[in-house]
């Protein structure tokens, strides 16, 4: 995902409330690559990256991932208590914690946002990651206002108690945003979505406090005096730049820190003053074959598409062998053996068309956000690959809200989009491949659903002996392997450069949570 070209731009000025000139060592401010442009900075949203990332550096969690992928505590004290039979989660809040509103933050304002993300009425899209969660159908039957598993038992503990055993619940449900109580509490549910607070969060628990979107231009962030732990850079400016033009900006001291394309490698390792560095990354790059449509509804079709496509080629030309092939979404997992590598097989891919009952007067339409050269390139890549395997691809530019809309009235084709976490836990697959997490109460944007799919991963997730855990895992990606859920493109490796004055910088192989220890940068 990118957005628009800003070539030429150089970003905001030396006035007062704006970045001091870039490359300055004196300088309190930062340019950082933004790789799309952002929409709204709501928890409630479908994932979006770049609202993501925006809302990292805003709102705080009570846990989030290292650069390992481990869950490490932030708002929480440490690790959660967890029962015996993975049913009941007890987390401790750090003490004396404040909003960046000088407001003390409390067990309240968790559970003020936990009531929010698991109902579907507060127009929340990830409701779905929480049905295991007690209280859970009272709530999406609209007969409680609130899941009776979510508890405040004191002001520095928050209690999450499940109908039954949820090993995986702390990979997606620890991470989420906790937005203020004092701020958005009295707004009306159904009106909570739209709230103004969404494009201009000026409270929050993050280490930046929110001072001004400039549409297209840059999002402007002031460290938060309140955070939990001092923050050395005293602004950010977040860029939205297409790729090619953030290492040209690199170049020219306009752009301090920005995730590269692997062919613009050769020239930013040239430039004085900069460091590279890679990550794995927490995600991949897919394609998602609306399954509502009979076109994609059969297997057969959708593995077609594969063997149709050299990915391995698109790694080794495209992203310079910075990445790897996935075959399953289980990112992080060890692959089991036996699964099938789809190899470019152009003449399996039209029997496989033909045995479908592909129509090949038919036109499909892929879509995806311009503006990172990877993608840009790879769309054309496929178009030509799938035309010779006998079906006809149109290319269509969007934008994120354009793709948003075409998720909830699922009228796209194909969607070439990336999405990441599940390196995390294994549990975290669940919400794009689940029968009960469809889009727009989950991720699930393809629709696709395997009943014995579904029986493998909640039986996993309610193992509590972790080698068992793993094997059922392992049952889950053959079966979700065989069935094609996704077009699977590539695993891509973060590549980030920086200026060599951004001191403490670690590299996030997840781009869109790239701020994993912003706290500790320094400029020198």
């Amino acid at each position: 995902l990118a957005a628009g070209g800003l070539a030429g731009w150089s970003g905001p000025s030396t006035s007062a409330g704006s970045s001091p000139s870039a490359g300055s060592a004196a300088s309190s401010a930062l340019n950082v690559y933004l790789y799309q442009k952002p929409k709204q900075f709501s928890p409630l949203e479908a994932a979006n990256g770049p609202d993501q990332a925006v809302m990292s550096l805003v709102f705080d969690s009570l846990l989030g991932p290292d650069a390992n992928y481990k869950l490490q505590p932030h708002l929480a004290m440490d690790q959660p208590v967890i029962s015996p039979d993975a049913t009941t989660f007890t987390f401790k809040l750090a003490p004396h914690l404040k909003w960046s509103d000088g407001k003390a933050f409390t067990s309240k304002d968790v559970l003020f946002t936990y009531n929010l993300v698991a109902n579907a009425a507060s127009g929340s899209a990830s409701s779905a990651n929480y049905s295991l969660v007690q209280g859970y159908d009272a709530v999406a039957a609209g007969t409680a206002k609130t899941l009776s598993g979510f508890s405040a038992p004191d002001d520095n503990t928050f209690v999450i108690k499940t109908s039954r055993p949820s090993i995986g619940l702390l990979g997606l449900a620890a991470v989420v945003p906790i937005l203020p109580e004092h701020v958005l509490g009295s707004v009306p549910l159904a009106a909570l979505a739209k709230n103004d607070f969404f494009n201009n969060p000026k409270v929050g628990m993050g280490p930046y406090q929110f001072v001004a979107y400039k549409t297209d231009q840059y999002v402007e962030l002031a460290a938060n005096p309140n955070y939990r732990s001092k923050v050395n850079i005293g602004r950010i400016f977040l860029k939205p730049v297409t790729s090619d033009v953030a290492t040209a900006q690199l170049g020219t001291g306009e752009m301090d820190i920005a995730q590269i394309s692997a062919t613009d490698l050769p020239t930013v390792q040239k430039m004085k003053n900069m460091t590279v560095v890679a990550k794995d990354a927490p995600g991949y790059t897919r394609i998602a074959l609306n399954q509502t449509k009979p076109a994609f509804a059969d297997a057969k079709i959708r593995q077609a598409f594969l063997y149709a496509v050299d990915r391995k080629k698109i790694v080794e030309s495209v992203l310079g062998g910075n990445g790897t092939v996935p075959n399953d979404s289980f990112v992080g997992q060890t692959p089991p053996a036996g699964l099938n590598d789809y190899a470019y097989n152009p003449a399996k891919a039209k029997e496989l068309l033909r045995e479908g009952g592909w129509n090949p007067a038919t036109t499909v339409t892929l879509a995806w956000i311009p503006g990172q050269r990877d993608r840009d390139t790879t769309v054309t890549v496929i178009q030509s690959q799938l035309q010779a395997a006998g079906v006809k691809v149109s290319l269509k530019q969007v934008q994120a809200a354009d793709l948003v809309d075409s998720y909830t009235t699922l009228k796209f084709d194909m969607v070439l989009y990336g999405g990441g976490g599940y390196a995390v836990d294994p549990w975290n697959v669940h919400t794009i491949l689940g029968c009960d997490t469809f889009y727009p109460t989950g991720g699930n944007i393809a629709h696709f659903c395997d009943k014995a799919l579904d029986q493998e991963m909640l039986t996993a997730n309610k193992t509590t002996d972790a080698s068992a855990r793993a094997a059922l895992y392992q049952k889950a990606a053959q079966i979700e392997n065989a069935q094609a859920s996704y077009f699977w493109l590539y695993n891509p490796q973060s590549v980030w450069a920086h200026n060599t004055r951004v001191k403490n910088f670690q590299a996030s192989g997840d781009f869109t949570n790239p701020f994993i220890n912003i706290s500790s940068w320094k400029i020198g």
